[in-house]
This record gives structure tokens, C-alpha cells and sequence, in this order.
């Protein structure tokens, strides 16, 4: 491992000057568990290392005026996986976050750091694009921002610009009457995911008949997919066993998976048609008791 130059700015105006005037030769530093075990194994270089942890209003947790939730990009995942309000009002974001490493990793890795370090397999990236979630990227100066579904544009890419940061995540209120879920599959505990599956069914006001579907694949892709074609196929229909199993099976045929050392292709097409399923089914049951989780 080469030896690197390590900086503690005290805002994001100068963290962010620093990255911008380093051209790529600087790494911003958040919770170090996936930036530390990439530098290394060397397939990092960076001449200046910049920790994030002296800049105030990075973490926490707050409301935002129309109910939704805003999460700093340097909270802790074990603070999101504990919080009550996420786990009330976003059970689903709470329950990736739980299959994130272990809770000695959770403790340690933040939410921004998980992000944008974009690995195609990213637990939190399924359920935040279900929610329809949107990252505050900044520069220092200006904010903008874009939705997850647009924010991982390859294995390892994000669309941060040089000399820019994450600041924190909004995810919108979720829908009355809406159920969701996260189901990973996996080699053994606190493996990356094989397949991962982010759900999330709104149900109209009486009935069983589903008025918006998103459904969204993991590691079956460069990034996160949504299932477009499964997703169509429910808007408007009852959920009743046959759609499910036919949803399932499109679901399945529109991953564009790998074969590597983890699994091969084959298994990660018939792994997301059963966890889908499997999304499905409680989502079916859930209603049918009433829709109370």
C-alpha cells in the first residue's frame, strides 16, 4: 500500500475544493469500510485521502415539510437501522439496511459512503429507488438533485462530478396503503447479495387490485433495474396467485445478469423470479389481513 497525504476539512466548501483541484488524485473518507479494503488491495492510489467527519450537519435524521425523511450522508447505518421513525414510516429501508455486512460494520459504514461506492449488489440501492429517493449532491456552493434510479450509472459510477459530494438522501412519504419489502439472496451471512429485490406495492383504497408497482433488481445488472415490463403487468390487476407467478417469471426475464465466482447467470434469473415471488405473496397477504404491518 502507497503511502498517501490524509486531510480533515471543517466544511464542505473546502472538502470540496480540495477534491475538485486534486483532478481525481483525492478520495473523499466517510465510515473507510469498502474505501480502506479497496486501498489496500491496491486497486486504489490516492495521493490525499479526505476525511468527512469534521463537517457539521453531514448525519442525522429529520422530517422534512411534507412528511418525508431526510438522511445525512454521513449517518451511521446502524443509526438508520435503529431509528424509529425509519423503521415505522420506511420499514423496508430498515430492513436492507439490516442485511448490510454486520453490525460492527453498520456501525462504522454510512449511508453516503454505501452509496457511492455503487456496487451493482448495493442493499439500500433497490429499496431507495422503490421510494422513488433522491440524493442532494453539492459542490460546496450549489446543491442539486437526481434520483437514485438515475444516480448509479455503472459498476463503481455514480453521476457525482469532480469536486463533488453526497450530502444527504430524501425519501418521500410513503404511499398510504403501500407495502414493501427487501429479499436478498445470498452465500452465507453477511455475503453480498447473489440477487437482491427491493418491492414496493400501492394497493387502491378497496380491494386487492394494485394501483403502482416498483419492483427493482440487484446485482442482476451494471446497477440497480427496475423491472419495467413486471411492473406494468400489475398496475390495475388484482393480485391474485396467477399474476404473481407471471410477474415473476417477466421479472426473470428482464435481469441481464453475470455468470462469476458468486453464481451464474441461470441461478440469478430463477433467483429473482422466487424472491419476487416470495415479495409478492406477503405483499398479497398483507392486504388480505387488512394492510396493517
Amino acid at each position: 500500500m502507497k503511502a498517501f497525504d490524509y486531510m480533515r476539512p471543517s466544511s464542505l466548501d473546502e472538502a470540496c475544493r480540495h477534491l475538485r483541484q486534486s483532478k481525481g488524485h483525492s478520495v473523499a473518507l466517510a465510515g473507510g469500510t469498502d474505501l480502506l479494503v479497496q486501498i489496500k488491495q491496491e486497486r486504489l492510489h490516492p495521493k490525499t485521502v479526505i476525511s468527512l467527519r469534521d463537517i457539521p450537519g453531514l448525519s442525522g435524521i429529520r422530517f422534512d415539510a411534507d412528511g418525508g425523511l431526510v438522511i445525512g450522508a454521513m449517518t451511521r447505518l446502524r443509526t438508520i437501522e435503529m431509528s424509529k421513525e425509519v423503521s415505522e414510516g420506511w420499514p423496508a429501508i430498515a430492513e436492507a439496511v439490516s442485511w448490510i455486512g454486520s453490525v460492527q460494520v453498520r456501525s462504522r459504514a454510512t449511508l453516503g459512503g454505501n452509496l457511492c461506492n455503487a456496487a451493482p449488489s448495493a442493499d439500500m440501492a433497490p429499496m431507495l429507488i422503490a421510494h422513488g429517493a433522491k440524493a442532494v449532491l453539492t459542490d460546496g456552493q450549489k446543491d442539486r438533485r437526481i434520483a437514485f434510479e438515475d444516480f448509479f450509472t455503472g459498476p463503481g459510477e455514480t453521476d457525482l462530478k469532480d469536486g463533488e459530494l453526497m450530502k444527504e438522501v430524501h425519501i418521500p412519504a410513503a404511499p398510504r396503503l403501500s407495502f414493501g419489502t427487501y429479499l436478498k439472496a445470498d452465500r452465507s451471512s453477511m455475503d453480498i447479495a447473489v440477487v437482491g429485490v427491493g418491492l414496493l406495492v400501492v394497493f387502491r383504497p378497496k380491494g386487492e387490485v394494485c394501483d403502482d408497482l416498483r419492483l427493482v433488481l440487484g446485482a442482476v445488472a451494471p446497477t440497480p433495474i427496475r423491472a419495467a415490463k413486471a411492473e406494468r403487468l400489475m398496475v390495475g390487476s388484482r393480485l391474485d396467485d396467477e399474476l404473481i407467478d407471471k410477474v415473476s417469471q417477466v421479472a426473470s426475464e428482464e435481469a441481464r445478469p453475470i455468470s462469476d465466482v458468486r453464481s451464474t447467470a441461470s441461478y440469478r434469473r430463477t433467483i429473482v423470479a422466487v424472491l419476487t415471488r416470495r415479495a409478492l405473496l406477503a405483499a398479497q397477504s398483507w392486504i388480505k389481513k387488512g394492510g396493517n404491518r
